[in-house]
């Protein structure tokens, strides 16, 4: 995994068709890394994360918005202020302007944000906490296509949690690629959904789909994936850390 440090004047990075990008953001920093990320936000992006219920929750949301400002510039080549970020038709935030046309989308659960960025096609990514306390019957039989549920349903009870978040986060992934929002019911199409498998789309009722691709995102405690819009994508990682005020 690639370490590499971003702000204002980093050397452009480009991805290619046929990669992903994935980049790993650690939410809780603290001192002049929090405020020189604060200020590359827009004036709206402030505003919104005052908005927020606790001061943790606006820490992590100015993290995450500055990070995502700060790493999207390099590809861009641009500055992280200077990019225009809008919410598409259906709240997924998307790039505007000439020659800003990168497929991106980002996830966070608590403390970690993940990042990714297509080098062509469709992008979405998720990130959930595994926890436990969920009624996993109910939001399987509710959300899931029959035979989802029904395979999580039949796993042994140390495997079922696992399943259960596996099959979440690959259906997340893929509604977020599309960008349509919760108007794609979550039943219309399959995929694997044991955490031991490997992520992939069984079937979709609308798509081919070996159009797409699935890929977990392994981490601690977190189910994580992505899908993009490429049958044998290249996945590379890197790590960010924050540029000093």
């Amino acid at each position: 995994m690639l370490v590499l440090v971003l702000g204002e004047g980093a050397s452009a990075v480009r991805c290619v068709p046929g990669e992903v990008h994935v980049w790993r953001i650690e939410l809780d920093c603290a001192g002049t890394s929090l405020s020189a990320l604060a200020a590359v936000l827009s004036q709206d992006e402030r505003k919104r994360g005052a908005r927020l219920r606790s001061a943790e929750q606006c820490q992590r949301w100015t993290v995450a918005r500055g990070a995502l400002r700060c790493i999207l510039a390099t590809y861009a080549r641009s500055e992280p202020r200077s990019l225009a970020l809008q919410a598409g038709p259906h709240g997924k935030p998307e790039l505007v302007g000439p020659g800003q046309d990168i497929p991106f989308n980002l996830a966070h659960t608590e403390g970690l944000a993940l990042l990714a960025i297509a080098g062509s096609g469709r992008v979405g990514s998720d990130a959930e906490v595994v926890r436990v306390g969920i009624e996993m019957e109910d939001m399987s039989r509710r959300f899931f296509a029959p035979t989802e549920a029904d395979e999580i349903l039949a796993l042994a009870p140390e495997a079922r949690l696992a399943a259960f978040f596996a099959c979440w986060t690959r259906k997340e992934v893929f509604v977020k690629a599309l960008g349509t929002g919760l108007s794609v019911p979550l039943d219309r199409f399959q995929v694997t959904v044991r955490a031991d498998q490997p992520a992939r789309l069984v079937s979709v009722a609308w798509d081919e789909p070996n159009r797409w691709s699935l890929v977990d995102l392994g981490e601690p405690g977190v189910a994580a994936a992505l899908a993009v819009e490429e049958p044998a994508p290249v996945v590379r990682r890197f790590n960010f850390v924050p540029p000093l005020a």
